[in-house]
């Protein structure tokens, strides 16, 4: 819009003294020694644009010859530039490819250049890690930032990778806290603590992972599991499990009295010959939707002989579900319970047939 007013503002002063400068063209005399300059005052205007652009047009080709001339003199360095870009593209396709030993190679070659430097020691990293050049890879994490929370993720999730997961909780724990907003560390964090079973650490950071959002929404649902049923059974059997203590009261009510949280206390219950009260809890919490996610906890619980109502209600679903692989998996886990082995693997069978993903 400005643009536009100051346009209009020059045609209007061209139209206001365009023509009073042709019809009073006025006289310019310069002396300067013998040397006369005359001309009249339009001629003079148009003079010194002339000269204005000459001297635009000048610089523009100055600079352009000066740019020519520092690439000449910085052959060398431009040269080395070149071949670790090349180095940088042919390790990505590499990488990409899983080609780990080649992707190694190309993304050492490519740290030369100090374009894109962090990034490219993030990926040669792990391309040495999985190339199975564990040296090399720390050279690349040593090379990264030390405030870099890159530089922690790496070294935290190759640590995991080696079986090392206490280490790397130790490492994270003072790099995740409750105003962490690294949703890639929290969650490394998170994992990192159930592969070393430090289920109250754990449950204690739990709320930081809701307020912070680390998981989606459909993501969370899935993590209740992986945290909920193991954490309380594990917690249980060391006699550490107290539903007043602040780790589980800090919780919110919605995560305390979910499927999951449940499906953990029915496995304590079950571990410390409650049966009939566990396979109570569990009657009141199985979904048919959610089978999929409880099946593998459920499977895990030692119901004994105290599984009649939930062969019941598995037997009720499959007349209206007959497909159902999980269904299959799950008369498969109670037959086993009763001993009753033969259709237990007749079940399984059943299950496999409906769905091949499931594991024994």
């Amino acid at each position: 819009m400005i643009r536009m007013l100051l346009l209009i503002t020059a045609l209007v002063l061209a139209m206001w003294f365009g023509p009073l400068l042709v019809n009073h063209a006025g006289y310019v005399k310069v002396v300067a020694g013998s040397l006369v300059f005359e001309t009249t005052l339009l001629g003079l205007a148009l003079l010194v644009l002339a000269l204005s652009a000459a001297l635009w047009l000048l610089a523009f080709v100055l600079r352009k010859l000066l740019r020519l001339q520092h690439v000449s003199f910085n052959f060398l360095r431009w040269r080395r530039q070149r071949k670790a870009q090349q180095a940088y593209e042919l390790g990505v396709q590499a990488y990409a490819k899983q080609q780990w030993q080649l992707a190694s190679q190309h993304l050492a070659k490519a740290c030369a250049d100090d374009f894109m430097l962090q990034e490219k020691h993030l990926l040669a990293a792990y391309a040495a890690f999985y190339a199975g050049n564990s040296r090399q890879a720390q050279q690349h994490v040593d090379a990264l930032a030390d405030d870099s929370d890159s530089r922690d993720f790496v070294q935290a999730d190759l640590m995991l990778q080696q079986g090392q997961a206490a280490q790397a909780c130790v490492l994270l724990a003072g790099k995740v806290h409750a105003d962490t907003e690294d949703k890639g560390l929290g969650q490394l964090y998170l994992y990192a603590l159930q592969q070393a079973g430090q289920w109250q650490q754990l449950l204690q950071l739990v709320p930081a992972a809701l307020k912070q959002h680390w998981f989606d929404k459909d993501k969370w649902a899935q993590q209740r599991f992986n945290i909920y049923p193991a954490a309380i059974s594990q917690l249980s059997q060391q006699q550490r499990f107290d539903e007043t203590a602040d780790y589980w009261q800090n919780l919110p009510a919605k995560e305390r009295k979910s499927t999951a949280a449940n499906v953990g206390r029915a496995w304590a219950m079950a571990q410390s010959g409650q049966h009939e009260a566990a396979e109570k809890l569990l009657l009141s919490q199985l979904q048919l939707a959610e089978l999929p996610q409880l099946l593998p906890y459920i499977r895990q619980i030692p119901l004994g002989k105290s599984v009649l109502k939930l062969r019941k209600q598995a037997q009720k679903w499959l007349h209206e579900h007959s497909s159902n692989g999980y269904l299959y998996a799950l008369l498969a886990y109670l037959a086993q319970q009763e001993g009753e082995i033969e259709q237990a693997e007749l079940a399984w069978h059943k299950a496999l047939q409906y769905e091949p993903s499931l594991k024994a």
